[in-house]
């Protein structure tokens, strides 16, 4: 019974750190008298996406910012439903700079190979990558120029969360994607970020060469998001930065049943091994044991009761900061029901990601 307080407390101090490194991280506002200076090429690798590639491609329409600034790439991961001739259709009624290019596959991930193909064709300093499934906010560049404008970072990561939907697996995602987007702005208010995701993303193009992208890596699914973070952070930890502002949101779609949900979070989990920051192991590591430890509690439920209850208080603390930042606090509501099942599908994920294959969008992989 020690052992396991003793993990509760560890877990709640890291959470209470996270906390204090949200509320340090100072936020930003679009307003500027600057005008849009930044040229970026736009990625978005895209495998079967002709459900939702219209409405990412909309938002793209209408974005706000000079047309004359920007180009869109999007790169063809051997689909084969209707994406392509979608985006053929889209291309004829607008006046975006945007070009289809095929996947080149080099490695054991297709998703790096496709941001790679795209990195190799873009004409622009500045990469930004996002996902098919997305929605990308009106002044999402604008977000991103306005803070390469002011602090000259090299590396810019950005929030995501879900479009709004009905059910108990969609308010379960959300809750769970705010803790998440929490622990993420957490730790680069700490420096010690480790988390970021690839469907909002902005970096250089000269350094990520010189970093030599995703090599090392590559061997692994995913990664094309913490990975590239790590080596810029040990490369240039002053230039990296978190876009903290709700007009920089991308929404993206929620997994639609219980199986794809563990699928892509055995693809998140799998990584784990191969981070090579100290903070980042010693969070993945407390907070599987956190909840391992919150599990065997029930056996414990007198004494250690009022550590449980410690625990589900700093976890809304950092998911209601995290909520509020977004407009996002309705889905609060079903708060105590997530928490209770969540320490289950953590520890579940945690270890079927390191001992078993997964399957992604048609295809398996291996850890």
């Amino acid at each position: 019974m020690t052992l396991i307080a003793v993990f509760i407390v560890l877990y709640v101090l890291l959470i209470l750190a996270h906390i204090y490194g949200f509320l340090i991280l100072k936020g930003a506002s679009t307003r500027s008298e600057n005008a849009a200076h930044t040229h970026f090429s736009v990625l978005i690798p895209f495998r079967n996406e002709a459900e939702n590639l219209p409405r990412l491609l909309h938002s793209i329409e209408e974005l706000r910012y000079p047309k004359t600034h920007f180009e869109v790439l999007l790169i063809d991961d051997e689909s084969s439903d209707t994406s392509v001739q979608i985006i053929e259709a889209f291309r004829q009624h607008t006046t975006l700079q945007l070009r289809i290019i095929k996947n080149r596959r080099e490695s054991a991930s297709p998703k790096k190979d496709a941001l790679n193909a795209g990195i190799k064709t873009g004409s622009y300093e500045w990469i930004v990558t996002t996902d098919a499934d997305c929605a990308v906010p009106e002044n999402w560049l604008h977000c991103f120029d306005q803070k390469i404008q002011k602090e000259q970072p090299l590396f810019i990561a950005g929030p995501v969360s879900f479009f709004t939907q009905q059910g108990l697996l969609y308010r379960f995602q959300q809750l769970d994607f705010l803790s998440l987007q929490g622990a993420t702005l957490g730790s680069f208010g700490l420096k010690q970020a480790f988390m970021c995701n690839g469907a909002n993303l902005a970096f250089a193009k000269t350094e990520f060469s010189k970093l030599k992208g995703y090599a090392q890596n590559d061997h692994l699914a995913s990664g094309d998001d913490v990975f590239l973070l790590q080596k810029f952070l040990k490369a240039y930890p002053d230039r990296v930065t978190y876009l903290k502002q709700k007009e920089a949101l991308i929404l993206t779609q929620a997994q639609s049943n219980w199986k794809n949900l563990f699928n892509q979070r055995k693809r998140w989990a799998a990584k784990a091994s191969a981070y090579t920051s100290y903070f980042a192991l010693t969070t993945a590591f407390l907070v599987f044991f956190g909840n391992l430890s919150t599990i065997l509690s029930v056996f414990y439920l007198a004494e250690l009761g009022p550590l449980i209850v410690l625990k589900l208080a700093v976890d809304f603390i950092l998911i209601y900061l995290t909520a509020h930042l977004f407009n996002q606090t309705a889905t609060l509501k079903n708060y105590i029901w997530v928490a209770l099942l969540y320490p289950f599908i953590t520890v579940y994920i945690a270890l079927t990601s390191q001992l078993k294959s997964f399957e992604w969008k048609g295809r398996s992989f291996k850890k």
